[in-house]
């Protein structure tokens, strides 16, 4: 294989075939060099066929016949222009093949991170906008911050070298990484550097955190819901189980309930526990009630968990 690239176009050449034949037959596709031709949307395209001058030759897409001629012209692609092309000559047969594949070069990464686990393990996403459509992949990486505060740390550090540890890959997950180990209480923050790369370029963002900042623990579980006398209902919960340093680092809770999408929901707490009563409520109303998670020093609160339906006693 080899790789071909100007700034709005890149080729790649895939060999097909463990033996090349000087014979003058006519060739097929599997004898054939495949082309993926990586381009820009919005750009000017012009792929000439590879036949002998004067030669008689037309062009296919997806075994349908397009205009003859020697050149493929595209002057402004776009997505609608994916497909094989093919190039035969009317008297060799097919000359050449090409995969042609718009999309974008890649956009600085929006980067997200968050500590699940606190503090043992820090997870970072991040998404783009355009989306390539091109195979692309991502290299991410860490190190101590340079600055004093969060805030202080500009673009300026991308333009120099960044030695750092690898943000590890998350298994099934092509756009997220895991930090493990990262120091409590630092001065300093840290730097992620998220680099995205395909055939049409490459772009980097860095999401500058300090540790205490992104703590967000996971939405608690098994939460369960009881009717009860007096127009009450009865909630209780179990910490997320991703929270394995309960001890050292404990939550409050809030717990949030509504009986219908028209209706604001209210939300109640913090609490230290992991149960709370519901007073005050309609008879013979039907409340949804989810709970979330925080830390008690620090950090975001988790996103809500599922909603547990339950409809309090008539009478």
């Amino acid at each position: 294989m080899y790789v071909l690239c100007t700034v709005r176009l890149c080729v790649v050449v895939v060999l097909f075939g463990s033996m090349l034949y000087g014979d003058t037959a006519p060739t097929s596709v599997e004898d054939q060099s495949v082309k993926e031709l990586y381009v820009a949307v919005g750009s000017a395209v012009n792929v000439p066929c590879e036949a002998k001058e004067g030669e008689e030759v037309h062009w296919m897409l997806n075994g349908v016949v397009l205009d003859s001629g020697s050149v493929l012209s595209f002057p402004n692609i776009s997505l609608e222009d994916r497909g094989n092309y093919s190039c035969h000559s009317n008297s060799r047969g097919l000359l050449q093949t090409l995969s042609l594949q718009p999309g974008f070069p890649p956009s600085p990464p929006e980067v997200t991170c968050w500590s699940p686990s606190y503090p043992l393990k820090t997870i970072c996403s991040w998404s783009q906008d355009p989306e390539p459509l091109l195979p692309t992949r991502y290299m991410a990486i860490y190190m101590s911050g340079r600055c004093h505060r969060a805030g202080e740390c500009g673009e300026h550090i991308l333009k120099g070298p960044m030695d750092g540890k690898p943000c590890h890959p998350v298994p099934g997950l092509s756009r997220h990484c895991v930090m493990e180990g990262l120091q409590l209480f630092r001065l300093e923050p840290y730097i992620l550097n998220v680099t995205a790369i395909n055939p049409l370029g490459s772009a980097s963002r860095l999401f500058i955190f300090i540790l205490e900042d992104i703590v967000k623990p996971d939405p608690p579980v098994n939460v369960t819901v009881i009717p009860g006398p007096g127009r009450q209902l009865s909630v209780e919960w179990a910490p997320p189980p991703t929270w394995t340093e309960l001890d050292n680092f404990p939550l409050k809770y809030k717990v949030q309930y509504y009986r219908g999408i028209n209706e604001s929901p209210r939300t109640v707490g913090p609490y230290e526990s992991e149960k709370a009563v519901m007073k005050g409520l309609r008879p013979g109303s039907t409340y949804h009630i989810r709970v979330s998670a925080q830390d008690q020093l620090m950090g975001q609160r988790s996103d809500w968990s599922q909603p547990v339906s339950a409809t309090v006693p008539a009478h």
